[in-house]
């Protein structure tokens, strides 16, 4: 079945190759490169880097209380009485949770982030790629990963100019 689907993946993406070769250029991008590169990627980027900090200083804080009162606990688990020790064994299990909980909501907000923030500037590249490929005449240009090229020529490769584009278009809405 994998087969089937592998063979019939790759010849309607040669069949769209080869019209797009006979119809016009065909070009590529790297999506990644974009969002690493450009102006408005590295403003986004420093900015989940500022959030991933402070959450993690959070985080780091709560582990280490949570690990300074593991470690008292064992230190003095000899000479506590019975309720003293589950008591105390309480209060480090919920200090875990809570620990284990805000871990985890931070890691979805984070990744929440992240993803709104990619989609933000795709969004906005989507028009900058359209205008590229309309004003040279591109009749196809493919997103270099996904698109699952495994060879392509560097005459096709349009990323520096999309990134060009981008950042000009963004200095540009900024005035």
């Amino acid at each position: 079945m994998k087969l089937i689907m592998l063979t019939l993946s790759l010849l309607v993406g040669i069949s769209g190759l080869v019209y797009a070769q006979s119809s016009g250029k065909v070009g590529y991008i790297d999506l990644q490169r974009v969002i690493r590169e450009s102006q408005a990627g590295k403003t986004a980027k420093a900015s989940f880097e500022k959030e991933f900090q402070q959450k993690r200083a959070i985080i780091e804080q709560k582990k280490q209380r949570l690990d300074s009162m593991k470690q008292e606990f064992l230190s003095q688990t000899s000479v506590m009485g019975e309720s003293a020790r589950k008591q105390k064994a309480e209060e480090i299990e919920r200090l875990e949770k809570e620990y284990n909980r805000t871990r985890d909501d931070f890691r979805d907000e984070l990744q929440k982030r992240d993803f709104e923030l990619t989609q933000k500037i795709l969004s906005e590249l989507e028009s900058v790629i359209k205008e590229i490929g309309d004003s040279q005449g591109y009749s196809m240009i493919f997103e270099r990963t996904e698109a699952g090229v495994v060879y392509a020529g560097k005459d096709g490769d349009l990323t520096d100019r999309v990134i060009q584009a981008y950042d000009s278009k963004k200095a540009g809405a900024k005035k």
